[in-house]
């Protein structure tokens, strides 16, 4: 039966969405106002079941300005892939970053570790693979289903808990947009610092919307600060801010997240 809970938060949005429409709403704003009604629903939701789980430690939680998602803990790993970030997401972000044996990577805003896994197996028994998170419940998770080389610990972006220069490649994926305009400031400044001489960054994050359904759906997150720039397509703004350059994307994942590839200037 809990393999099929997934299907709870869409149809839920799809029958506030049905009534609002017969009230008299047009299809499309009866969308909106569901998504609006309906999403606040699945955080408090989210929050009651961590607190029914007592496999999920009460480790405190790192201070930091953005967005943790501990509440989805319980739901994130068979959730993303039903939302479209499934392996064929994962395997395009991995190979952005050219890992190669031997490399020492890091992963900010880490989740359940999936990315952090496959990170770890490409670089291989020499290498290194670390993922933080600001969220205990995630990274309780990440350590149950944790890899050789793969490590996770608690951390915010803003303030990394690792020396000058310790990796060759950072991946921060989907995480972006869970902070405001200085925390985005501050942690791709410590993203920088981390990084050795032309080590690689890649993003994965919210972008302009590439078509007016998602326009259509996205604008209210124009109003809220962690999402507004990235809707506006600052995001290469923020990489350039941090010292970054150059910036490159390369493509779109369905219409509303872009792949973006930087450097740290000197020689690797």
């Amino acid at each position: 039966m809990s393999r099929w809970l997934w299907l709870c938060p869409p149809l839920t949005l799809a029958l506030a969405a049905g009534i609002l429409w017969r009230w008299g709403l047009t299809p499309a704003s009866a969308v909106v106002v569901a998504l609006l009604l309906v999403c606040p629903a699945l955080l408090v939701w989210g929050g009651v079941a961590l607190r029914r789980r007592p496999e999920y430690p009460s480790e405190p939680a790192p201070a930091t300005r953005g967005m943790p998602l501990g509440w989805a803990a319980p739901v994130y790993d068979w959730y993303c892939p039903k939302l479209g970030l499934g392996p064929a997401f994962r395997a395009k972000t991995i190979a952005l970053g050219e890992l190669k044996p031997g490399m020492q990577v890091l992963e900010v805003g880490c989740g359940t570790g999936v990315l952090t896994r496959l990170a770890a197996a490409a670089v291989g028994p020499d290498g290194r693979a670390v993922g933080i998170d600001p969220a205990p419940e995630m990274i309780a998770v990440a350590r149950q289903k944790a890899v050789a080389g793969a490590q996770f610990r608690l951390g915010v972006i803003e303030a990394l808990p690792f020396a000058d220069a310790s990796f060759d490649v950072v991946f921060a994926s989907a995480m972006l947009h869970h902070l405001p305009p200085a925390t985005k400031d501050a942690g791709l400044k410590e993203v920088f610092r981390v990084l050795r001489p032309g080590g690689r960054l890649v993003v994965v994050d919210l972008d302009r919307p590439a078509n007016p359904l998602w326009w259509l759906l996205f604008f209210p997150l124009l109003a809220w600060p962690m999402t507004a720039g990235n809707l506006r397509g600052e995001i290469p703004d923020f990489l350039a801010r941090a010292g970054f350059a150059p910036v490159a994307r390369h493509g779109r994942w369905l219409g509303l997240l872009s792949f973006w590839t930087t450097h740290k200037g000197g020689a690797s």
